[in-house]
């Protein structure tokens, strides 16, 4: 077993190393769907765990020769956001398994964060903040211009908090995060798409950061659309044709 712990956390080094065993029958769980999230307390500490789901086969020959699974990606990508000044969850460790020489198992831990997901503040709502919506903008827009293309940066990985006249947006769910620079209008407007399916809150989010870059606020609206409609097509026939394919999976 792997166990790499940021130093900042040595104190807490015998207990993470106990995570793999505690962690079914511990703590208060806050996601499960492909990966399971919970929460652990430990003397006074809230622990922030992500066990990943397990890897296929291929994965694990991938994860276990020539590139870095997902919890090491998790760890390592939050420390470059943070010397960035991008606010994401401070990393504390994070932990691999493997059996017969292959990735099995993983696990990021990360501090907890009382932040919100924008999901319900903008999407929920059916008339949305627009000086937020502006403000998410400006955000995605400030981390193109780093270089920085979060893999998968929906409304519930962005969270927000508001103490007086300062704000911030932090980063969640960022091992797929890719860094360097130029970013492309291509990726850049991909990377808006998968903000959120509500077209006018994405159009909204789309003209404002055309505005910031100097683009056309129109073309860039209408592409963003366009790229979100292409991208359901595509989710729409994926879901049908597993659909198809089940009957004889159960078989």
């Amino acid at each position: 077993m792997k166990v790499i712990v940021n130093k900042a956390y040595d104190r807490l080094n015998d207990y993470i190393s106990s995570i793999p065993d505690v962690f079914g029958e511990s703590g208060i769980e806050i996601y499960h769907k492909r990966n399971i999230v919970k929460i652990l307390r430990h003397n006074e500490t809230d622990l922030v765990v992500k066990r990943y789901k397990r890897p296929n086969l291929i994965q694990r020959v991938a994860y276990s020769t020539f590139c870095s699974g997902k919890a090491m990606r998790a760890y390592s990508f939050a420390m470059r956001m943070l010397e960035m000044g991008i606010s994401t969850p401070a990393p504390i460790a994070y932990i691999e398994i493997k059996k017969s020489g292959l990735l099995s198992d993983s696990y990021f831990i990360s501090e907890r964060t009382y932040d919100l997901p924008l999901f319900p503040l903008l999407v929920e709502t059916q008339d949305f903040d627009r000086t937020l919506a502006r403000e998410v903008a400006q955000f995605i827009a400030s981390l193109h211009e780093k270089g920085v293309l979060h893999g998968d940066p929906n409304l519930t990985n962005i969270l927000y908090h508001a103490d007086g006249a300062s704000q911030r947006f932090t980063l969640i769910d960022t091992n797929r995060t890719k860094f360097g620079t130029p970013v492309s209008k291509k990726e850049c407007m991909a990377n808006i798409m998968r903000l959120t399916h509500r077209r006018d809150l994405l159009g909204f989010i789309a003209r404002e950061y055309a505005l910031l870059r100097g683009w056309d606020t129109r073309e860039t609206e209408t592409k963003v659309l366009e790229m979100l409609s292409r991208f359901e097509r595509r989710r729409e026939r994926k879901y049908k044709l597993k659909r198809l394919l089940l009957p004889f999976k159960r078989k």
